[in-house]
């Protein structure tokens, strides 16, 4: 997060604009829009199946490359898309059929969202909006998804205390960066090592929880880090709410400094985080098909595919992120009134 700190308001902006239209996606239909738009796809997937020859392997493997990046959610491949079918077309090589299943799988995230309703549609393209931006302030080593799951966790943290603007947000993210510079946050690490080696036991949580009670910072400093500290431990090391909350208790470290990120909203970040990995997973099925030589059995398999595991993918996408937008803001909305 200290990377944020000297980060431009309009960009931080953009990143709210985001969050909030997250946190107010509501009920939401998905299904429906999904069968539609499948049903779409799938049919030109067997027009091109039912239409390939041997001659059409480079086409439709460039086609289904720059769909497979598209697909994901993640950094636009868009680019490459063009410029591929663009050289393919002058050589005439790439059939009416092919051409209209690339032109639909490039638009259909956005023709689901704009069948659901509008705050869906607002958010998927404000998500992709920025995801050029997530991945250049991303530490090396660290995927968007992973980014983007400590980014919603530290805006929790942020509305936990006050109301989420750039100013604020900037000011956290300074907080970060004393942290993240201080000799303190050794001890962090090396407990966060110990635990995660550890049978973690309730005596080996309640270890972590004292060196946790023991850090030497200044309120906000200390905040951030323990809730952090506390949402890895959740999501990352399995343990259960139960554990660290009690031994959070035995350790003398007040639950409700770390209850409002740390388990209700934590819990709605560890979903989100899931369903987006679960929809970037879609890659690896496009490029598994590509690795098929036979090109007939590659469009059979990229038919079969549409109709499986990557329409269940997008319905697990949609359906996640309105489970997660709810549990998120039932954790924030009181902290939201009370900053008001």
């Amino acid at each position: 997060m200290s990377t944020w700190e000297t980060e431009s308001d309009a960009n931080i902006d953009k990143l709210i604009a985001e969050h909030s239209l997250f946190v107010n996606l509501g009920q939401f239909d998905s299904d429906t829009a999904i069968n539609d738009e499948f049903a779409t796809l799938n049919d030109l997937a067997c027009k091109v199946r039912d239409l390939t020859i041997a001659a059409d392997a480079t086409q439709i493997a460039a086609d289904a490359a720059a769909v497979s990046a598209i697909w994901s959610f993640g950094m636009s491949m868009a680019a490459f898309a063009a410029l591929e079918a663009a050289e393919l077309i002058e050589r005439k090589e790439i059939s009416s059929k092919s051409k209209e299943l690339n032109d639909k799988l490039a638009t259909v995230d956005t023709d689901i969202s704009k069948k659901i309703n509008k705050n869906v549609a607002d958010y998927v393209a404000k998500y992709k909006e920025n995801n050029n931006l997530i991945a250049s302030k991303a530490p090396k080593g660290l995927d968007t998804k992973t980014c983007r799951g400590n980014l919603m966790q530290f805006m929790a943290e942020v509305e936990k205390n006050t109301i989420l603007d750039a100013a604020n947000f900037k000011k956290y993210a300074a907080s970060a960066r004393i942290v993240y510079n201080s000799d303190e946050i050794n001890k962090v690490y090396d407990a966060l090592d110990k635990l995660n080696l550890s049978s973690r036991s309730d005596a080996d949580v309640k270890q972590f929880m004292d060196v946790l009670k023991g850090l030497n910072y200044p309120k906000t400093e200390l905040s951030l880090v323990q809730n952090f500290a506390i949402a890895i431990m959740f999501y990352k090391l399995k343990i259960a709410n139960a554990t660290i909350k009690a031994q959070a208790e035995a350790a003398g470290l007040p639950v409700e400094e770390v209850e409002a990120t740390a388990f209700e909203a934590m819990d709605a970040v560890g979903k989100f985080v899931t369903v987006v990995a679960v929809v970037m997973s879609v890659v690896d099925v496009v490029f598994n098909i590509l690795d098929i030589v036979d090109v007939v059995k590659q469009c059979e398999k990229m038919c079969d595919e549409l109709n499986g595991t990557i329409k269940s993918s997008y319905k697990s996408y949609f359906d996640g992120i309105k489970e997660a937008s709810k549990q998120y803001n039932a954790a924030i909305a009181p902290k939201q009134r009370k900053a008001a």
